[in-house]
């Protein structure tokens, strides 16, 4: 049987849930500085190979929130594809977007030319095991979000000198208080063996 503390943590896995439905505001309690934190930590501590701390991460609330978000609903082509970002725009509180540091992954290339090929996908997957750990940790504060990969929209919707050229966007938290709680989550038979 798992400890008390792992029991904690795999419940807290268990109940991060998609939300889509938000409201552009904190919970009670719950400041920006609370969320910067969170994220903060996450960043610095998610594992990545070579010890290379590719990640990174910007938050963004308020007008810089709606002006990225308005820029990619009238990028995206087609009514219906622009539902999900102008939703994002009008009922979340913020983002985090998150990156791939270009240029240390391409240092690692060029120190360890053996790897080079499998650096890339390194970084995403750091990436994510960091866009799931804050995910899950920001439910934890009362928040609900969801994850979207709108990277090269958001990209090029960034104001100016917000973030470095070389950082690579990998994905976007969308966060609010939740207005609605999730659906219903169903699971496949899916067992894990053991080989000895």
């Amino acid at each position: 049987m798992s400890s008390a503390a792992s029991q904690q943590f795999l419940k807290a896995i268990a109940a991060r849930r998609t939300i889509y439905s938000l409201k552009p505001e904190l919970p009670s309690g719950v400041s920006i500085d609370d969320v910067q934190a969170v994220v903060q930590a996450i960043i610095k501590d998610t594992p990545t190979s070579f010890n290379s701390q590719s990640n990174r991460a910007l938050i963004l609330t308020g007008e810089a929130h709606k002006k990225v978000w308005a820029s990619v609903t009238d990028a995206v082509e087609g009514e219906a594809g622009k539902k999900r970002p102008a939703s994002i725009r009008d009922e979340a509180y913020g983002s985090i977007i998150f990156f791939s540091d270009d240029k240390t992954v391409e240092q690692l290339k060029a120190n360890f030319p053996a790897w080079a090929g499998a650096f890339p996908s390194f970084a995403d997957q750091s990436s994510g095991a960091a866009q799931i750990s804050a995910w899950t940790a920001l439910e934890l504060l009362g928040l609900g979000g969801h994850l979207q990969h709108y990277n090269g929209y958001v990209k090029a919707a960034l104001p100016e000198g917000a973030a470095p050229q070389e950082w690579n966007v990998t994905a976007q938290l969308v966060f609010g208080a939740p207005a609605a709680p999730a659906g219903e989550k169903t699971f496949i038979e899916n067992p894990v063996k053991v080989l000895n």
